[in-house]
């Protein structure tokens, strides 16, 4: 899978390369200078020459195994801090497969395919076909649920904000990180809000949910960790089984960030 900061240390290689190029071009001048004199100043130049090459050559291999060791541990951090927040968010997105399935016996759910947003739009519409009694039944469960998936991940959050010194010197928390986790810091809180409030009617509670969806749908396009989120069909009680989808979700993933980029 991509990460959002992959590799964040990098190889000075135009320092590398003018040393380098500096050292060769005075080798094969003091070269040639001591084939046409011979003398005992043009054969130091050469040797200085040779040195600086081979120094070069040598210092580049070690610093590109210190980077390419420390931009593995680099990214075994960042694994660690994300991947959590990462499987809350999904757990979110997951519960409206969940409540589809739980909510509505009429149709085997359990058998079907699809992503999170038409998961969405299958338990509203549903949702819209019971009565009165039914929905506010369902409201109860349906805040429950989607409550014990925001607090989840509030508390990545909260804990993700309180590493964030150890993850700048790491180079793991740059700015756009911290746009993506502010975005979702307040796209939660908001749904929070939500879901505690009393809502007059079930179309005002619902117009929330559609711009909370709406959001997180921006939201998690804009963190590439997990952009195939948006493209992936899932069945209720399984998300990762079949890799083939998941390949195909992250190829259109991409090609609609191509196309809109």
């Amino acid at each position: 899978m991509k990460r959002h900061i992959n590799n964040p240390y990098k190889m000075n290689w135009k320092m590398y390369s003018l040393i380098g190029g500096i050292s060769l071009l005075v080798m094969v001048t003091a070269v040639i200078w001591n084939d046409i004199t011979g003398s005992i100043i043009s054969d130091i130049f050469k040797n200085l020459g040779f040195g600086c090459v081979a120094s070069t050559v040598v210092a580049s291999l070690v610093e590109f195994g210190n980077i390419k060791e420390k931009n593995e541990r680099a990214n075994s951090i960042y694994d660690a801090v994300y991947i959590d927040l990462k499987d809350e968010i999904l757990w979110y997105l997951k519960t409206w497969a969940r409540l589809c399935c739980t909510a509505y016996k009429d149709k085997d759910y359990y058998q079907e395919k699809h992503t999170w947003i038409e998961w969405y739009e299958i338990t509203k519409n549903k949702f819209a076909e019971c009565d009165s009694n039914r929905q506010m039944e369902l409201i109860d469960l349906f805040s429950k649920e989607l409550m014990t998936s925001i607090e989840g991940i509030e508390k990545i959050i909260k804990q993700i904000d309180s590493q964030h010194y150890i993850l700048n010197i790491n180079g793991l928390y740059d700015e756009n990180i911290k746009v993506i986790l502010t975005d979702y810091r307040f796209e939660f809180s908001a749904a929070k809000l939500i879901l505690e409030k009393n809502h007059n009617t079930n179309d005002g509670l619902w117009r929330s949910l559609d711009a909370i969806k709406q959001d997180l749908i921006k939201y998690i396009d804009n963190w590439v960790d997990i952009r195939y989120y948006n493209y992936y069909r899932f069945n209720p009680h399984s998300f990762f089984d079949n890799k083939t989808d998941i390949v195909c979700a992250i190829l259109e993933s991409e090609q609609h960030n191509k196309a809109y980029s």
